[in-house]
């Protein structure tokens, strides 16, 4: 785990996880109970741990009950990864076949703190999982964010264009011609991308009706930058994304030669760890590269600036940011110790730069990209507002008897996919221990379906799941698209409860 806590605000996947997660099986257990574990969310956090637990417990005795806010599962790969990486959304596939799995239940559409309170749960079942992610935006805390339209959050954008319930509420404008992304982590790199596509490629995705109408009719953003606090060094993107960005059709993505014009970039690569070594010599390149004069529509990646104040017109509509510019304290090429980690060259400090003058950047939208926030769902949880997680023991909630956490509720919103897997690995196992240890039967779904239908909770089940699953892909294929997700909270329902 890292000490330093730097938001990440993406999921990256592996090119292997449209598979199961294979965790090492053991023996089928004879258990003197039949033990009852609840998840709440179910995104890959909740979804990897109930992997883990099918395969490890072994036992025909086990069933896990998986809830969620919304009618329908997986959490930030259904809604949070681009329409364009169908790919990486490949992994539902490994996801759908544990929720068919005839020991998982799922209650979709129902809302832990509101619908249903965790002391609840914890009396209806042996262990209670929390995995229910981010829900939260971080702010910049500067003159001018709540003021002016058009200053809008990564997260809402990423909804968006993912079709998430209610986000066709966004009042965003798309007139240009320049935008500014704040924040350098994939979501940056994907919201830029999203931006300036060509609307024939992402018609072929499963990009949200909505958002594609509305990029076809508004969409006149030519210019976009996205600006980081910190130096090339510590770019937060991968550089598969940053790749892919460079390889988009009709759009010139540039980066300033001054970026590296002060650096010894050969005694700077021997000392980095070979995965950022990659990234810094692919900026390198890119900053030798020459402008075209083609046409094209441009990214451009800014470092070294930090965002002091949002401007904006007559109409209040935001018109520009105010920048001032930082600089390493530390001469790079002075520093003699290896620089083989992320936490190692986050420990640089950043300073500003007296010598340069402020600068103002225009743009007709502005985009906060800057990481996500956790919150607590429910006053029965302990939760720790300044670090923003649940404390815990590897996974283990402390002072609280049967709850545990696995995901960003558990490390905080940041990290990739590994690091989720390997805190669903942590969790599960301190979750085994205490169930083979000792256990008394608990009533589970049974006692939970009955509370929910006498407070009249419409809730979904696996086959209801089913029915919007197969009408999506449905409408998809119709409009040559992978699926049409239904956007409408009250279509999902009527589509899954129908008999």
């Amino acid at each position: 785990m890292f000490r330093l806590v730097k938001p990440i605000q993406s999921l990256s996947f592996g090119p292997n996880l449209n598979q199961t997660i294979k965790f090492s099986s053991r023996p089928s257990l004879k258990l003197g109970y039949n033990p009852k574990v609840c998840i709440v969310g179910s995104g890959p956090a909740a979804l990897y741990t109930a992997q883990y637990l099918l395969k490890n417990l072994n036992s025909n005795n086990l069933s896990i009950d998986v809830f969620e806010k919304l009618p329908v599962p997986f959490g930030l790969v259904r809604y949070g990864v681009a329409p364009d990486h169908q790919d990486v959304k490949n992994v539902i596939n490994s996801f759908t076949e544990t929720l068919k799995n005839k020991q998982v239940n799922f209650f979709g559409n129902v809302s832990i703190g509101t619908d249903l309170k965790i002391g609840e749960l914890l009396g209806a079942y042996n262990s209670v999982v929390l995995a229910y992610g981010s829900m939260g935006d971080n702010y910049l805390n500067i003159p001018g964010e709540k003021e002016f339209s058009n200053v809008i959050s990564a997260r809402d954008i990423v909804s968006l264009y993912n079709g998430l319930p209610n986000s066709e509420n966004l009042k965003i404008d798309l007139n240009g011609p320049e935008a500014v992304i704040i924040g350098a982590g994939n979501v940056a790199i994907d919201v830029a991308r999203m931006l300036v596509s060509p609307i024939d490629k992402l018609a072929q995705t499963d990009i949200s009706s909505f958002a594609l109408d509305l990029f076809k009719s508004q969409n006149k953003i030519e210019h976009v930058s996205i600006v980081a606090r910190r130096g090339v060094l510590n770019a937060a993107f991968t550089l598969k994304e940053l790749r892919e960005l460079t390889k988009l059709d009709s759009v010139e993505c540039r980066l300033d030669a001054e970026n590296f014009s002060h650096i010894d970039l050969e005694n700077l690569l021997s000392k980095l760890a070979r995965p950022r070594r990659r990234i810094t010599e692919f900026l390198y390149n890119l900053s030798q590269q020459s402008q075209s004069s083609g046409p094209k529509k441009v990214i451009e990646l800014k470092f070294l600036k930090t965002p002091l104040e949002i401007l904006g017109n007559d109409h209040k509509q935001v018109s520009g940011v105010k920048f001032k510019n930082n600089k390493y304290k530390f001469d790079l090429n002075s520093l003699d110790q290896d620089l083989d980690s992320d936490e190692k060259l986050s420990s640089i400090p950043i300073v500003e730069d007296s010598e340069k003058q402020v600068e103002v950047m225009s743009c007709g939208l502005l985009v906060k990209s800057i990481g996500y926030k956790n919150v607590s769902i429910d006053s029965e949880i302990p939760f720790d507002k300044k670090s923003g997680v649940v404390p815990n023991d590897k996974g283990k909630v402390i002072g609280k008897e049967g709850l545990y956490c696995t995901g960003w509720i558990k490390r905080g919103p940041r990290g990739v996919i590994v690091d989720t897997t390997s805190d669903a690995y942590e969790t599960a196992q301190k979750l085994y221990a205490d169930l083979v240890s000792t256990g008394v039967d608990k009533p589970g779904a049974e006692k939970i379906a009955e509370i929910l239908k006498k407070r009249n909770v419409r809730f979904v089940d696996k086959e209801g799941w089913d029915r919007i699953d197969q009408a999506e892909i449905k409408r998809g294929k119709e409009i040559g698209k992978p699926r049409e997700k239904l956007q409408s909270i009250d279509e999902m329902l009527k589509v899954a409860l129908e008999k």
